[in-house]
Protein backbone atom coordinates (compact mmCIF):
# COMPACT_ATOMS: atom_id res chain seq x y z
CA UNK A 1 0.00 0.00 0.00
CA UNK A 2 2.74 2.46 0.93
CA UNK A 3 5.35 3.66 -1.52
CA UNK A 4 8.02 1.70 0.28
CA UNK A 5 8.34 -0.68 3.21
CA UNK A 6 11.65 0.95 4.20
CA UNK A 7 11.27 2.41 7.71
CA UNK A 8 10.64 6.16 7.76
CA UNK A 9 12.30 8.16 10.52
CA UNK A 10 10.11 10.35 12.69
CA UNK A 11 11.38 13.95 12.67
CA UNK A 12 12.35 15.29 16.09
CA UNK A 13 10.07 18.30 15.79
CA UNK A 14 6.85 16.24 15.61
CA UNK A 15 7.65 13.83 18.42
CA UNK A 16 5.73 15.81 21.08
CA UNK A 17 2.55 15.46 18.98
CA UNK A 18 2.79 11.67 19.07
CA UNK A 19 2.50 11.04 22.78
CA UNK A 20 -0.26 9.03 24.44
CA UNK A 21 -1.30 8.42 28.04
CA UNK A 22 1.75 6.20 28.61
CA UNK A 23 4.10 8.67 26.90
CA UNK A 24 5.83 6.38 24.42
CA UNK A 25 9.51 7.03 23.84
CA UNK A 26 10.87 8.07 20.47
CA UNK A 27 12.14 4.52 19.96
CA UNK A 28 8.72 3.09 20.76
CA UNK A 29 7.00 5.55 18.43
CA UNK A 30 9.45 4.68 15.66
CA UNK A 31 8.67 0.99 16.18
CA UNK A 32 4.93 1.75 16.04
CA UNK A 33 5.32 3.72 12.81
CA UNK A 34 7.46 0.98 11.21
CA UNK A 35 4.89 -1.64 12.20
CA UNK A 36 2.11 0.53 10.75
CA UNK A 37 3.92 0.86 7.42
CA UNK A 38 4.45 -2.89 7.34
CA UNK A 39 0.77 -3.54 8.06
CA UNK A 40 -0.23 -1.21 5.22
CA UNK A 41 2.17 -2.98 2.86
CA UNK A 42 0.81 -6.40 3.86
CA UNK A 43 -2.63 -5.66 2.38
CA UNK A 44 -2.87 -4.27 -1.15
CA UNK A 45 -5.42 -1.54 -1.69
CA UNK A 46 -6.74 1.04 0.75
CA UNK A 47 -8.23 -0.09 4.06
CA UNK A 48 -10.35 1.45 6.79
CA UNK A 49 -8.61 2.95 9.81
CA UNK A 50 -10.72 0.69 12.02
CA UNK A 51 -9.37 -2.37 10.23
CA UNK A 52 -5.80 -1.18 10.70
CA UNK A 53 -6.51 -0.76 14.43
CA UNK A 54 -7.57 -4.40 14.59
CA UNK A 55 -4.46 -5.49 12.70
CA UNK A 56 -2.19 -3.55 15.05
CA UNK A 57 -4.03 -4.89 18.09
CA UNK A 58 -3.70 -8.49 16.84
CA UNK A 59 0.05 -7.94 16.36
CA UNK A 60 0.45 -6.66 19.90
CA UNK A 61 1.24 -3.01 19.15
CA UNK A 62 -1.85 -1.43 20.71
CA UNK A 63 -4.33 -2.50 23.36
CA UNK A 64 -7.83 -3.67 22.52
CA UNK A 65 -9.79 -0.73 23.87
CA UNK A 66 -11.62 2.24 22.42
CA UNK A 67 -9.19 4.62 24.13
CA UNK A 68 -6.19 2.86 22.60
CA UNK A 69 -7.81 2.89 19.16
CA UNK A 70 -8.58 6.61 19.51
CA UNK A 71 -5.00 7.37 20.58
CA UNK A 72 -3.61 5.38 17.66
CA UNK A 73 -5.95 7.21 15.28
CA UNK A 74 -4.41 10.44 16.57
CA UNK A 75 -0.94 9.14 15.67
CA UNK A 76 -2.17 8.31 12.17
CA UNK A 77 -3.46 11.87 11.76
CA UNK A 78 -0.08 13.33 12.72
CA UNK A 79 1.89 10.88 10.57
CA UNK A 80 -0.22 11.74 7.51
CA UNK A 81 0.07 15.47 8.16
CA UNK A 82 3.85 15.11 8.27
CA UNK A 83 4.12 12.95 5.14
CA UNK A 84 5.13 9.74 6.94
CA UNK A 85 2.02 7.89 5.73
CA UNK A 86 0.27 8.69 2.41
CA UNK A 87 -3.16 10.29 2.62
CA UNK A 88 -4.62 7.71 0.23
CA UNK A 89 -3.70 4.78 2.49
CA UNK A 90 -7.25 4.74 3.87
CA UNK A 91 -10.74 4.54 2.47
CA UNK A 92 -12.81 7.67 3.13
CA UNK A 93 -16.36 7.61 1.80
CA UNK A 94 -17.46 10.90 3.35
CA UNK A 95 -16.29 13.43 0.74
CA UNK A 96 -19.30 14.29 -1.40
CA UNK A 97 -21.50 17.25 -2.19
CA UNK A 98 -24.41 18.55 -4.18
CA UNK A 99 -24.42 20.28 -7.52
CA UNK A 100 -22.74 20.06 -10.92
CA UNK A 101 -19.76 22.03 -12.17
CA UNK A 102 -20.80 22.00 -15.85
CA UNK A 103 -18.50 21.85 -18.89
CA UNK A 104 -15.98 24.22 -20.44
CA UNK A 105 -17.63 23.72 -23.81
CA UNK A 106 -18.94 21.10 -26.24
CA UNK A 107 -15.50 19.57 -26.71
CA UNK A 108 -15.06 19.21 -22.95
CA UNK A 109 -18.52 17.62 -22.64
CA UNK A 110 -17.71 15.08 -25.34
CA UNK A 111 -14.32 14.27 -23.83
CA UNK A 112 -15.82 13.70 -20.38
CA UNK A 113 -18.62 11.60 -21.87
CA UNK A 114 -16.09 9.49 -23.75
CA UNK A 115 -13.95 8.98 -20.66
CA UNK A 116 -16.89 8.16 -18.40
CA UNK A 117 -18.81 5.98 -20.85
CA UNK A 118 -19.68 2.51 -19.60
CA UNK A 119 -22.00 0.01 -21.22
CA UNK A 120 -24.63 -1.45 -18.87
CA UNK A 121 -23.40 -5.00 -18.27
CA UNK A 122 -26.81 -6.04 -16.91
CA UNK A 123 -29.09 -4.62 -19.62
CA UNK A 124 -29.68 -8.00 -21.28
CA UNK A 125 -29.23 -10.23 -18.23
CA UNK A 126 -32.25 -11.58 -16.30
CA UNK A 127 -30.94 -10.36 -12.92
CA UNK A 128 -30.40 -7.11 -11.02
CA UNK A 129 -27.81 -6.94 -8.23
CA UNK A 130 -27.09 -4.45 -5.43
CA UNK A 131 -24.63 -4.48 -2.53
CA UNK A 132 -25.84 -3.06 0.79
CA UNK A 133 -23.70 -2.31 3.82
CA UNK A 134 -24.43 -1.18 7.34
CA UNK A 135 -21.37 1.07 7.49
CA UNK A 136 -20.29 3.97 5.34
CA UNK A 137 -16.67 3.25 6.30
CA UNK A 138 -16.39 0.05 4.25
CA UNK A 139 -18.52 1.18 1.29
CA UNK A 140 -15.37 2.23 -0.59
CA UNK A 141 -13.77 -1.17 -0.03
CA UNK A 142 -16.86 -2.94 -1.37
CA UNK A 143 -17.05 -0.54 -4.31
CA UNK A 144 -13.50 -1.51 -5.34
CA UNK A 145 -14.89 -4.91 -6.30
CA UNK A 146 -18.42 -3.91 -7.33
CA UNK A 147 -17.66 -0.97 -9.60
CA UNK A 148 -15.94 -2.93 -12.41
CA UNK A 149 -19.24 -4.81 -12.80
CA UNK A 150 -21.38 -1.66 -12.68
CA UNK A 151 -23.07 -2.73 -9.43
CA UNK A 152 -24.25 -0.12 -6.91
CA UNK A 153 -23.09 -0.10 -3.29
CA UNK A 154 -25.57 1.44 -0.83
CA UNK A 155 -24.44 2.31 2.72
CA UNK A 156 -27.43 2.19 5.09
CA UNK A 157 -25.60 3.99 7.93
CA UNK A 158 -27.36 1.87 10.52
CA UNK A 159 -31.03 0.96 10.25
CA UNK A 160 -32.35 1.87 6.81
CA UNK A 161 -34.77 4.79 6.69
CA UNK A 162 -38.23 4.31 5.23
CA UNK A 163 -37.42 6.90 2.56
CA UNK A 164 -34.38 4.89 1.46
CA UNK A 165 -36.38 1.65 1.44
CA UNK A 166 -39.22 3.31 -0.49
CA UNK A 167 -36.74 4.36 -3.17
CA UNK A 168 -35.17 0.89 -3.23
CA UNK A 169 -38.59 -0.73 -3.50
CA UNK A 170 -39.44 1.45 -6.52
CA UNK A 171 -36.21 0.37 -8.22
CA UNK A 172 -36.80 -3.31 -7.44
CA UNK A 173 -40.39 -3.10 -8.63
CA UNK A 174 -39.23 -1.63 -11.94
CA UNK A 175 -36.58 -4.31 -12.37
CA UNK A 176 -39.16 -7.00 -11.69
CA UNK A 177 -41.45 -5.41 -14.29
CA UNK A 178 -38.59 -5.77 -16.79
CA UNK A 179 -38.44 -9.48 -16.03
CA UNK A 180 -35.35 -9.37 -13.82
CA UNK A 181 -34.81 -11.28 -10.59
CA UNK A 182 -33.49 -8.98 -7.83
CA UNK A 183 -30.58 -9.95 -5.56
CA UNK A 184 -29.37 -7.86 -2.60
CA UNK A 185 -26.17 -8.83 -0.77
CA UNK A 186 -25.63 -7.38 2.69
CA UNK A 187 -22.44 -6.67 4.72
CA UNK A 188 -22.73 -5.66 8.39
CA UNK A 189 -21.42 -6.04 11.93
CA UNK A 190 -22.04 -9.01 14.19
CA UNK A 191 -23.52 -7.20 17.18
CA UNK A 192 -27.01 -6.65 18.63
CA UNK A 193 -27.95 -3.88 16.18
CA UNK A 194 -26.00 -5.23 13.24
CA UNK A 195 -27.78 -8.59 13.35
CA UNK A 196 -31.18 -6.84 13.23
CA UNK A 197 -30.57 -4.32 10.44
CA UNK A 198 -30.88 -6.68 7.47
CA UNK A 199 -33.98 -8.61 8.64
CA UNK A 200 -35.59 -5.28 9.54
CA UNK A 201 -34.92 -3.90 6.05
CA UNK A 202 -36.21 -7.06 4.38
CA UNK A 203 -39.35 -7.08 6.51
CA UNK A 204 -40.06 -3.44 5.67
CA UNK A 205 -39.60 -4.05 1.94
CA UNK A 206 -42.18 -6.84 2.11
CA UNK A 207 -44.69 -5.43 4.59
CA UNK A 208 -44.53 -1.70 3.87
CA UNK A 209 -43.90 -1.77 0.13
CA UNK A 210 -45.01 -5.21 -1.03
CA UNK A 211 -41.64 -6.07 -2.58
CA UNK A 212 -39.92 -9.45 -2.27
CA UNK A 213 -36.26 -9.86 -3.24
CA UNK A 214 -33.48 -12.39 -2.81
CA UNK A 215 -31.72 -10.99 0.26
CA UNK A 216 -28.55 -12.58 1.63
CA UNK A 217 -26.19 -11.61 4.46
CA UNK A 218 -22.71 -12.20 3.07
CA UNK A 219 -20.81 -10.92 6.11
CA UNK A 220 -20.35 -11.02 9.01
CA UNK A 221 -21.34 -14.55 9.94
CA UNK A 222 -20.41 -16.71 12.91
CA UNK A 223 -18.53 -19.07 10.58
CA UNK A 224 -16.39 -16.19 9.28
CA UNK A 225 -15.65 -15.01 12.82
CA UNK A 226 -14.39 -18.50 13.62
CA UNK A 227 -12.58 -19.17 10.34
CA UNK A 228 -10.74 -15.84 10.32
CA UNK A 229 -10.26 -15.85 14.10
CA UNK A 230 -11.53 -12.29 14.22
CA UNK A 231 -11.00 -10.05 17.26
CA UNK A 232 -14.04 -9.32 19.39
CA UNK A 233 -15.14 -6.29 21.38
CA UNK A 234 -17.43 -5.98 24.40
CA UNK A 235 -21.11 -5.90 23.54
CA UNK A 236 -22.78 -2.58 24.38
CA UNK A 237 -25.84 -2.76 26.58
CA UNK A 238 -28.96 -1.70 24.70
CA UNK A 239 -32.54 -2.68 24.05
CA UNK A 240 -31.24 -4.91 21.25
CA UNK A 241 -28.63 -6.75 23.33
CA UNK A 242 -30.99 -8.84 25.48
CA UNK A 243 -31.33 -11.66 22.95
CA UNK A 244 -27.80 -11.36 21.56
CA UNK A 245 -25.33 -14.05 22.64
CA UNK A 246 -21.55 -13.81 22.64
CA UNK A 247 -19.21 -10.90 21.98
CA UNK A 248 -19.50 -8.39 19.19
CA UNK A 249 -17.34 -8.30 16.06
CA UNK A 250 -17.08 -5.42 13.59
CA UNK A 251 -16.98 -6.11 9.87
CA UNK A 252 -13.90 -3.88 9.70
CA UNK A 253 -12.02 -6.72 11.45
CA UNK A 254 -12.19 -8.81 8.26
CA UNK A 255 -9.21 -8.54 5.88
CA UNK A 256 -10.03 -5.98 3.23
CA UNK A 257 -9.05 -8.41 0.47
CA UNK A 258 -11.50 -10.96 1.89
CA UNK A 259 -14.29 -8.38 1.67
CA UNK A 260 -13.42 -7.59 -1.95
CA UNK A 261 -13.32 -11.30 -2.83
CA UNK A 262 -16.74 -11.82 -1.25
CA UNK A 263 -18.22 -9.01 -3.32
CA UNK A 264 -16.59 -10.31 -6.49
CA UNK A 265 -17.93 -13.80 -5.83
CA UNK A 266 -21.50 -12.73 -5.14
CA UNK A 267 -21.63 -10.66 -8.34
CA UNK A 268 -19.68 -12.86 -10.77
CA UNK A 269 -21.92 -15.87 -10.08
CA UNK A 270 -24.70 -14.08 -11.98
CA UNK A 271 -22.63 -13.40 -15.10
CA UNK A 272 -22.40 -16.01 -17.89
CA UNK A 273 -18.93 -17.08 -18.97
CA UNK A 274 -17.49 -14.75 -21.59
CA UNK A 275 -20.25 -12.17 -21.10
CA UNK A 276 -18.04 -9.57 -19.42
CA UNK A 277 -15.39 -9.79 -22.14
CA UNK A 278 -18.04 -9.47 -24.84
CA UNK A 279 -19.57 -6.37 -23.21
CA UNK A 280 -16.14 -4.79 -22.75
CA UNK A 281 -15.45 -5.30 -26.45
CA UNK A 282 -18.70 -3.58 -27.43
CA UNK A 283 -17.96 -0.80 -24.94
CA UNK A 284 -14.55 -0.21 -26.53
CA UNK A 285 -16.12 0.08 -29.99
CA UNK A 286 -18.74 2.54 -28.75
CA UNK A 287 -16.12 4.58 -26.92
CA UNK A 288 -14.14 4.74 -30.18
CA UNK A 289 -17.24 6.22 -31.84
CA UNK A 290 -17.37 8.89 -29.15
CA UNK A 291 -13.66 9.46 -29.71
CA UNK A 292 -14.33 10.13 -33.40
CA UNK A 293 -16.88 12.80 -32.40
CA UNK A 294 -14.24 14.44 -30.21
CA UNK A 295 -11.79 14.38 -33.10
CA UNK A 296 -14.33 15.97 -35.42
CA UNK A 297 -15.05 18.81 -32.98
CA UNK A 298 -11.32 19.42 -32.54
CA UNK A 299 -10.80 19.63 -36.30
CA UNK A 300 -13.63 22.04 -37.06
CA UNK A 301 -13.48 24.40 -34.06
Amino acid sequence: MTSSSIPVAIPEDILPDLSDKKRRSKKEMQSLLDATLMALDDEPGAMTIRHLCYVMESRGYIEKSERAFKTYDGHLVNWRRNGLIPWNAFIDNTRWGYGRSGYDGLEDALIQSRNAYRRNLWADLPVYVEIWTEKDAIAGVLLDAADPYGVKVLPLRGFASLSMLHSAAATFREMTRRGKEVFVYYFGDHDPSGRLIDPSALRSLEEDFGVSVNFERVALTEDQIRDYNLPTRPTKESSHSKKFKGRSVEIDALPMDALREMVDGTISQHIPRGWLERMKGIEAQERATLDSFVGYIQRVR
